[in-house]
């Protein structure tokens, strides 16, 4: 048989045309494959685009809410939102900014994340750093800051920087900074009021009466900053009979009228009008002792603090007291003011009583300390400690209030425990610092100082001040010096810094650099010492004697009240 032939065969044909068939259907089901994962695909990408969408839609559903003040809401949305999408700028942004309102713990992780996104601006950057600052988490600021300081920083970055000086001890760079905003925008009310406010913390008279300028100037101009200038006067220092008339004034024509500026305003007439303080008194409670509860608090307190405990008592009744523990703690302040220990115990004792625990037993403890009842005393702070456990407003209550009752070793545990909180660490870093500089026991200075240190790393307060502590006690004298010097040559500006090298020098029996240590920098004004604080003076003193110029030592020793200082510092000049 002929190839023709058997390739024309029906069995031949029949089997190409199923070869044929089968190469036609793996081709289709090929396409159908390609199809197939073709639109998974579309579908994945088309879901995620979907989810996406919704995650804005939701981030922005959240801001609606924000600007309605339905926060609780917002903070729905937003969750849902980074639900959806975790690294979406808008949900990111929005529960940052929702968590910084309401000073939620979160806060800084979201900001966290936030600036690591592509679409994080510099002004994200500042909202963050406005956080830290209100906080005092400062360890966090310089990495954020340092990359917006450039030369073409906008105003408000020199603003936080200024802030962030501050806040760290370094008030002549604060200074630098506030300047630099008020030549950009000279009419900024902002940027003027940050600058009169760290010439005021300057010990230069020079810069306080700049900054005094700077207030009246903004108190006598409308604007958002008149009514803080106009307070920061009122609380100014050394203002004549003439200004302090100017001030009255000027609080009594800010609206609406409310209690702060009312007491700013009766301690003005207070000062002018010695002879009438009863009036003033009568005048003032008759005004607003029918207010809000928050006003009558505010009002007791007020007169506390003015040594009216009677006064007090009759607003703070026992009824009244009893319905809200602010008013409490009122009438308790003022019982203590009048020595009346029966009556707090009596209080105290009442069986519906509803003050929180850890106050029941600071004033337990308070009772017994002034019965010398040490033993009790101490028993009760430590029952007050352990009842706040790890509740903020319930530590700096006990560490408040323990200070103010001269239990030191009470307050420096709750400052303490206080700083283990970052939203409360900037309230614990000034509480440990006043414990430092204001203590008489050293250890509990070197201990408040320590902690500083630890708290705020590299701030070069902290370390100056522990140095210093160590000083007092002959600890490290060469190492602490050596310190003290470093610190001089940085921040040449800071008498704190000087008097620290001053004492090191001392330690080391080389007075005459002790001595050089008070010369300043080029320029630098003449110190006051009539103005610098008790420490201070006695180091000064010290080093006069170790020079032999005793007049002029004993003519500084003649201005110190010697009660607050320490042993070590009443040593250095020879008093018991």
């Amino acid at each position: 048989m002929s190839a023709s032939r058997s390739s024309n065969s029906p069995v031949v044909r029949e089997r190409t045309l199923r070869q044929a068939q089968r190469r036609k259907r793996r081709v289709i089901w090929g396409l159908v494959i390609i199809v197939l994962l073709g639109a998974v695909v579309a579908g994945k990408q088309g879901y995620h685009w979907v989810k996406l969408r919704r995650a804005e839609q939701f981030g922005a559903a959240g801001d609606a809410l924000v600007k309605t003040g339905n926060l609780k809401e917002a903070a729905t949305n937003y969750g849902a939102a980074l639900h959806l999408n975790p690294s979406g700028y808008r949900g990111l942004i929005g529960a940052a900014r929702l968590a910084s309102k309401a000073d939620r713990a979160e806060a800084v992780d979201l900001w966290e994340r936030v600036l690591k996104l592509p679409r994080a601006t510099t002004s994200d950057r500042q909202e963050y750093i406005e956080l830290l600052l209100r906080t005092g988490r400062l360890s966090l600021v310089q990495k954020v800051l340092n990359p917006l300081v450039k030369p073409e920083a906008d105003v408000r970055t020199l603003l936080l920087a200024s802030r962030y000086a501050a806040q760290t001890g370094d008030n002549a760079r604060a200074i630098e900074f506030s300047r630099m905003a008020v030549k950009r925008i000279p009419k900024d009310g902002e940027a003027a009021y940050q600058l009169a406010s760290v010439l005021a913390l300057s010990t230069d008279p020079s810069q306080q009466a700049e900054a005094r300028t700077i207030l009246w100037k903004l108190g006598d101009e409308p604007g958002p900053y008149r009514e803080a200038a106009v307070q920061g006067l009122a609380r100014a220092p050394d203002l004549t009979d003439a200004e302090k008339n100017r001030v009255f004034q000027m609080l009594e024509s800010l609206t609406p009228p409310h209690i702060e500026n009312a007491l700013l305003a009766a301690d003005l007439r207070l000062q002018l009008n010695p002879d009438e303080t009863d009036n003033i008194y009568e005048q003032t409670i008759a005004h607003w002792n029918q207010g809000q509860p928050a006003e009558l608090i505010q009002l007791t307190r007020w007169l506390n603090m003015h040594q009216q405990p009677d006064r007090v008592l009759a607003l703070a009744t026992v009824d009244r007291a009893f319905k809200d523990n602010d008013l409490l703690l009122a009438r308790l302040d003022a019982l203590a003011l009048k020595q009346r220990w029966e009556d707090i115990d009596s209080l105290l004792a009442q069986p519906d009583l509803r003050l929180d625990p850890s106050m029941l037993e600071c004033f337990r403890a308070r009772v017994a300390q002034e019965r010398n009842a040490v033993i009790d005393a101490e028993m009760h702070w430590n029952r007050a400690l352990s009842f706040a456990a790890r509740t903020p407003s319930k530590l700096r209550f006990i560490a408040s209030f323990a200070e103010q009752s001269h239990a030191s070793a009470t307050a420096l545990k709750a400052f303490d425990q206080l700083a283990k909180f970052p939203d409360h660490s900037a309230f614990a870093y000034r509480g440990l610092e006043r414990l430092s500089g204001r203590s008489k026991d050293l250890a509990v200075q070197r201990g408040a100082a320590e902690r500083i240190k630890n708290l705020t790393g590299d701030n070069p307060n902290a370390a100056a001040q522990l140095a210093y502590v160590d000083l007092l006690a002959g600890k490290d004298v060469e190492t602490n010096t050596a310190l003290a010097r470093k610190l001089v040559q940085e921040h040449s500006d800071r008498i704190a810094f000087r008097v620290t090298a001053a004492l090191g020098f001392l330690r080391q029996h080389d007075p005459g650099q002790a001595l050089e240590q008070f010369k300043g920098p080029a320029g630098a004004p003449p110190i006051d010492w009539s103005k610098t604080p008790p420490n201070w003076r006695a180091v000064y003193a010290a080093v006069l004697v170790a020079n032999e110029q005793a007049n002029a030592a004993h003519e500084i020793i003649r201005t110190i009240p010697v009660d607050q200082l320490s042993p070590e510092e009443r040593a250095l000049i020879g008093v018991k």
